[in-house]
């Protein structure tokens, strides 16, 4: 294909995007019976697990359990964590 033929069809191509707006066909809107309400789907929450972990302290470090309280252990606490779902 030679450049004009190419150039040809492009100027053309642009001519008819450029008029394809007086083109408009004549729509049929139709009125609705009745508002039907979409369902949207809603994907359920991750399920979570609490999970024994260890206390850290501000700077990020281990915390020691505290002797002087026996019935409570300070070195560990309770974490939620969500369980992963493989999408199939």
């Amino acid at each position: 294909m030679s450049i004009w033929n190419i150039a040809k069809s492009i100027i053309k191509n642009g001519i008819d995007w450029a008029f394809s707006g007086s083109k408009k066909e004549a729509v049929k809107k139709e009125k609705p019976s009745a508002v039907v309400k979409k369902k949207v789907k809603t994907e359920p929450e991750p399920k979570t697990v609490t999970k024994k972990v260890r206390a850290r302290t501000v700077k990020g470090r281990y915390k020691a359990d505290d002797p002087s309280t026996p019935d409570v252990n300070e070195a560990w606490t309770t974490k939620k964590v969500n369980i992963k779902r493989v999408k199939k």
